[in-house]
């Protein structure tokens, strides 16, 4: 793949964040978009098409679009096909779409709950060190509150 993510990369956007967050309080909203940004900064168009979260409405039937670039989603949509199987496995997987291909990654609470997915596409396919790293930036959300909801007792 053109200009592939490498762990140096993925690496470079992990201390960037890590620098931001030692800095301030921990705000879910503000985390999130933040990692959006950092990804998409990183890796836009080079080779990401894509780069957006999918957070579980409260009433749990549906996902609402969370922050994403270079566009938000329009609108809510079901918890099922891969996005949905990931919400309730708590795993990654790749799958192929078209002439595209996506990676969708679970971000876990502190009760190791899936709560929101990531959703990243490509021309070319994912591997297994992409899901890695994208797990590891959004860990930060195994130690704070999730956004919109009352802390989990």
């Amino acid at each position: 793949m053109k200009d592939r993510p490498s762990r140096a990369r993925y690496d470079k956007v992990k201390t960037g964040l890590d620098l931001k967050w030692r800095r301030r309080a921990p705000q879910a909203e503000r985390i999130m978009r933040e990692v959006v940004d950092a990804l998409w900064d990183a890796f836009g168009g080079s080779p990401w098409l894509r780069c957006g979260l999918w957070v579980v409405q409260p009433d749990g039937k549906a996902f609402q679009p969370g922050p994403a670039r270079p566009e938000p989603a329009p609108a809510a949509v079901p918890l099922d096909g891969p996005r949905g199987e990931t919400l309730s496995s708590g795993l990654s997987r790749n799958a192929a779409e078209g002439g595209e291909h996506a990676l969708y990654v679970p971000i876990l609470d502190k009760n190791a709950k899936t709560w929101a997915v990531c959703e990243v596409r490509s021309p070319a396919p994912f591997d297994d060190m992409d899901a890695r790293w994208i797990e590891r930036l959004f860990k930060i959300f195994q130690s704070i509150d999730r956004p919109g909801l009352p802390p989990l007792a």
